[in-house]
């Protein structure tokens, strides 16, 4: 009896790490992509991985507070995924917390293969933490001066103010008539005759007057001339014979 006992000892062993080990290895690997364990999540997330199978009928996704097997329905489906979203978890319905995630393929003969992720913190009422933003030093900008500019200069061009030289007004020396013999008192003759001062302005009127008339005298000479000489040449010109 003995004997056969340890006969059959290898084979159960091999059988319980075949019933065993592939949900170890889920476990630590499994097919939940996001999120990953010990991430912090808030508000309406999506659970990602894949839920395939050769055998497959279903897949359900659940969640307990870590170390508890309170679990609570996230979500059942009958298609398949390959690396898109497998459901969606509102945490606000629950308490902040650390949280298991469970997936179950279940095959069509009613057995499943069972994932978790560990450890996901649900923190919604925790303010986001802002990363500080490095500030980056201020380059210090050298003005450059700029480039000397050639300042025009007008010149302006100095023009000699001719000096006139006054001009040498001769003043009229006044003739004085020669005194008439006579009483010193009296500015007239015995006659009525006009004072001796107007003497001056009245011989240059005479002087012009006598011009005009020597003028007008050559003047009426010349076309005398001129009109004897044209009369003259029209005669010869037409009347004489030739």
């Amino acid at each position: 009896m003995s004997h056969t006992l340890r006969r059959l000892l290898p084979a159960l062993c091999l059988l319980a790490l075949t019933l065993i080990l592939p949900r170890l290895t889920h476990a630590q690997g499994g097919p939940i992509s996001y999120p990953p364990e010990t991430e912090m999540v808030r508000g309406m997330i999506e659970i990602r991985g894949s839920a395939m199978h050769p055998e497959f009928w279903k897949y359900e996704l659940a969640a307990a507070a870590f170390g508890t097997q309170n679990w609570f329905n996230l979500g059942v489906s009958e298609t398949p995924v390959q690396n898109n979203v497998l459901g969606r978890w509102d945490t606000r319905t629950v308490p902040d917390g650390t949280y298991t995630l469970r997936i179950r393929i279940v095959k069509r003969d009613g057995n499943y293969d069972e994932y978790t992720v560990q450890r996901v913190l649900v923190a919604n009422s925790a303010p986001l933490a802002t990363p500080t933003p490095e500030i980056s030093p201020t380059p210090t900008v050298t003005p450059t001066p700029p480039p000397a500019t050639a300042t025009p200069v007008l010149l302006t061009p100095i023009i000699p103010t001719p000096t006139l030289a006054a001009a040498n007004t001769a003043t009229p020396t006044p003739l004085v008539a020669a005194d008439a013999p006579g009483p010193a008192a009296s500015s007239t003759d015995d006659g009525g005759n006009a004072p001796l001062t107007d003497l001056g302005p009245r011989a240059a009127a005479a002087f012009l007057d006598g011009a005009r008339l020597v003028l007008l005298a050559f003047l009426f000479v010349g076309l005398f001339f001129a009109v004897k000489n044209l009369l003259t040449w029209l005669v010869y010109r037409f009347f004489a014979g030739p």
